[in-house]
């Protein structure tokens, strides 16, 4: 049971920082609306009715729906199996399951209960809004950082073992 504490503890503290940082958006930040807070970074509210990059978004919601419940069981299931074969020394995979558990969570929570995810980070390429990064959140940060970071663990920093 202790293998999964590091997994519980990351993934609900992504949890409560996304469904947080969406709150706030939503409460002081109009739809569509955008607030500049760098030459590169906006936070513009918008809601993503699919997943990454608005894809599914044109599906009839009972599919969508039922899709995210087939990925979100799946997902759930393959953490909690790859963090039960992990060793004493496998903090980095525990702790990278934890943000892609999180992150998944997190986007759940939005689709189950709003049919829609907001997203609020914006990205642009400086003094050019026509150049920018697609809109996400907290949730798919974490989810991307862990990927990366489980990435960086197999590949790389194995690589001398």
């Amino acid at each position: 049971m202790r293998k999964y504490r590091t997994l519980i503890i990351v993934s609900a503290i992504v949890v409560i920082l996304d469904q947080l940082s969406k709150w706030l958006t939503v409460k002081y930040i109009p739809l569509y609306d955008k607030v500049a807070l760098l030459p590169f970074l906006d936070i513009t509210h918008v809601r993503n009715p699919g997943a990454a990059f608005g894809i599914f978004s044109n599906l009839p919601e009972t599919l969508r729906l039922g899709l995210f419940v087939i990925v979100l069981i799946t997902a759930v299931i393959v953490i909690f199996y790859f963090v039960k074969k992990t060793g004493p020394q496998d903090n980095l995979l525990r702790f990278s399951l934890g943000l892609i558990l999180g992150g998944a969570v997190g986007n759940s929570i939005d689709r189950f209960s709003l049919r829609y995810v907001t997203d609020f980070i914006g990205f642009h390429w400086f003094g050019d809004p026509a150049l920018y990064w697609p809109p996400f959140n907290i949730a798919d940060s974490a989810i991307t950082i862990g990927v990366i970071l489980i990435l960086f663990d197999t590949f790389i920093s194995k690589r001398g073992t």
